[in-house]
């Protein structure tokens, strides 16, 4: 999707990644070139896919997009006789010499072209880190404090030079005794002065910084449980947590530096003016080595941000590994893969810890040649400054005052440069956090009618009326023009082989995905009008893959209700038929659960969930393959107990048992635009 955007935008068709996410909802599975083509066609590009040598690239339409590695994409943006130029997502512009390339390159290329559909877009002003924090209570009270305190000591800083020229053109020249113990009182009170001022300047950042930070971290938080679920479901966890830390790392350089960028600058023209009143030969000295160093920090610029982004997405890669591994550890047991997994693992965090050791010897080497440039300036000033001592165009107190603000100068710019870098270096996070701050959140407000606002809602009619439904556009659809029919009261199964739409039909009636067409009505209102949020409150739901949380069991079946109504979980564990299974364990209701209920049975896991539906005493309850993990006596038990529930019951199952409790069987592969197919539930 990234190399389509690419060429499009090469072509003045600009689309933001997230633009281009929301329009195309790619697989966590990956994409094909037929995938590929078909982006292409909706974005108005036409694409000829073609299979050759490396030779052959030089007959290319450029940009084209070359396959890769066998796992992904990039761009081909130039070829020459000994090497090419490639833009790849995942690290960036790379020039490879082509007997590296033929080791990466599987002979397939897609070109594309602007077709009359095609349409120029100008692009978007970049996304900034302003515009992902939005409006951060106390954020210029806490940076006007520090840029008060930081001024403070700037003109403290300016001032130390000065009783070092007094001290040595006065007192030490003249021999006044009685004067070097005033001006030394003068320093312990300039002294102390600075060192309260640091340390309230350092608490106030402190402070500034976790007040700030929980604040727009708990924000991001707050969106990110908001966003639709097929977000979810196309990123890895370890990605998501990946890009959600990069808003710590925002808001640390937001806090940390950007006071310090604007007071460096300033007080680095204010020391720069001084120092060419004490001496424009030698101040030119000064700047010339600042503008050295500048020309080494951004010359390498460009490669830092690439081993940085790099090192992010491995890391990424490693943490999804590693989570992983937690999550399937008992099938790592059993196939014996305890190694493998580990040096897996490993072999990831290697690939990372490469690209952060070259970005690190990369500062050391920015370290050094500070240390090497500033040191032979230093040698420079002495030495000319001596000479004009000698001659008389500065005295030996000129000199050390300009020696001193030299150092203020040079220690303030360099700082000032490498702050700058770190700011240029937010845009690597801010793309990476903008996947999440500016993604759509789910739209669950509603007009809730009065006679739905209730506990005890009565089970209601559910329609779907002509309801289609793809994941992206051009996609294959899932679902094509279902028109079914709930009616109140019913316990209805839906069949069909595997993949065949029967779990995207459950979500897309629970509102866990948007109809690509058509309409879903409960009791003739449409979801949007009734609102996600009321609609969810009065509906029971096991999913296949639905999770326990890590807290005690009474909790979990309360659904981490901040007030449990021990009645209710009672009632619901019963009905689910685990509570004397609860009542056997040691600590009964109080008994702590692991993460991901590792330490119950797979059937207790389902009647725990099951209970957890039950508590909220819904009107509607959808079942998906939730007591596949029981014996046939003990479901047959729990499915007579929900069968005397006044609910609207929505079961899919492969068992023929639980299908045989059904009123209606509905085949989700007979089901057409014009009719239902529905079967008699054998008994």
């Amino acid at each position: 999707m990234a190399c389509v955007g690419h060429v499009a935008a090469h072509h003045k068709n600009a689309f933001s990644m997230n633009e281009l996410r929301t329009r195309f909802a790619v697989s966590i599975r990956g994409t094909s070139l037929r995938d590929l083509i078909r982006m292409g066609e909706v974005l108005g590009l036409g694409a000829r896919a073609v299979r050759m040598d490396l030779q052959g690239l030089t007959k290319l339409t450029l940009p084209c997009i070359l396959h890769w590695d066998l796992t992904h994409f990039v761009v081909l943006t130039k070829v020459s006789r000994r090497k090419i130029t490639i833009h790849d997502p995942a690290k960036g512009l790379r020039t490879l010499p082509l007997k590296e390339a033929s080791e990466h390159f599987t002979g397939f290329a897609l070109e594309m072209w602007p077709t009359p559909a095609f349409q120029q877009i100008k692009p978007k002003p970049p996304i900034s880190w302003r515009d992902l924090m939005g409006p951060i209570i106390g954020l210029r009270r806490s940076l006007l404090q520090l840029l008060l305190l930081a001024a403070a000591l700037q003109v403290v800083a300016l001032i130390l030079p000065l009783f070092t020229q007094w001290l040595m053109d006065g007192p030490v020249v003249s021999g006044e005794l009685d004067l070097i113990g005033v001006i030394a009182i003068g320093f312990v009170l300039l002294t102390v002065v600075r060192t309260v001022l640091e340390w309230t300047r350092g608490w106030l950042g402190i402070v500034a910084t976790y007040q700030l930070g929980i604040q727009w971290s708990s924000r991001i938080a707050r969106h990110l449980f908001k966003l639709p679920m097929h977000w979810y479901e196309v990123r890895h966890t370890g990605d998501v947590l990946s890009r959600f830390q990069s808003a710590n790392n925002i808001q640390q350089t937001v806090t940390g530096k950007l006071v310090d960028i604007v007071l460096d600058a300033l007080f680095a023209i204010i020391t720069g003016v001084v120092m060419l009143i004490y001496s424009p030969l030698l101040a030119a000295v000064a700047v010339f080595t600042i503008v050295a160093y500048a020309a080494i920090r951004l010359s390498t610029h460009g490669a830092f941000h690439r081993l940085s982004d790099e090192a992010l997405v491995h890391e990424a890669t490693a943490q999804s590994h590693f989570l992983e591994s937690l999550r399937a550890m008992q099938s790592v047991k059993i196939a014996g893969l305890e190694a493998h997994r580990a040096s897996d693992w490993a072999n990831r965090m290697v690939q990372a810890s490469n690209r952060r050791m070259l970005s690190n010897r990369m500062t050391l080497t920015f370290g050094s040649s500070y240390s090497l440039l500033f040191g032979l300036e230093t040698v420079a000033v002495l030495a000319a400054g001596a000479y004009m001592t000698i001659e008389g165009a500065l005295t030996v107190g000129m000199l050390m005052a300009f020696i001193a603000y030299k150092n203020e100068f040079s220690s303030r710019m360099q700082r000032f440069i490498d702050n700058m870098m770190s700011m240029r270096m937010l845009r690597l996070h801010v793309e990476r956090l903008s996947d999440i701050v500016l993604t759509e959140p789910e739209k669950t407000a509603g007009t809730l009618p009065e006679q739905f606002d209730s506990r005890g809602w009565a089970p209601p009619e559910i329609h779907l009326d002509k309801v289609s439904f793809r994941y992206a556009e051009g996609g294959p659809w899932v679902l094509k023009d279902i028109d079914l029919k709930l009616h109140a009261g019913e316990h209805v199964a839906i069949v069909g082989p595997t993949g065949c739409g029967k779990t995207t039909l459950a979500k897309i009636i629970l509102g866990l995905l948007e109809p690509t067409s058509g309409t879903v009505r409960v009791d003739g209102q449409p979801l949007s009008y009734l609102g996600l949020s009321n609609w969810r409150r009065r509906i029971g739901v096991v999913m296949q893959d639905d999770q326990l949380f890590s807290a005690s069991l009474k909790e979990n079946i309360a659904g981490l209700d901040g007030v449990i109504d021990m009645g209710r979980v009672q009632a619901a564990a019963r009905a689910a038929f685990i509570h004397d299974d609860i009542l056997a364990m040691p600590m009964g209701y109080d008994t702590l659960n692991g993460d991901m209920g590792n330490t119950l049975s797979g059937g207790q896991k389902q009647r725990l969930l099951l209970a957890r539906a039950l508590y909220r005493e819904p009107c509607v309850l959808v079942l998906d393959e939730a007591t596949s993990h029981l014996d046939v006596e003990r479901e047959q038990q729990v499915n007579e107990s929900i069968g005397r529930l006044p609910v609207t019951r929505i079961t899919i199952a492969h068992r023929p048992d639980t299908i045989a409790m059904a009123e209606r069987v509905i085949d989700i592969t007979r089901l057409h635009a014009s009719a239902i197919a529905v079967e008699a539930a054998v008994p």
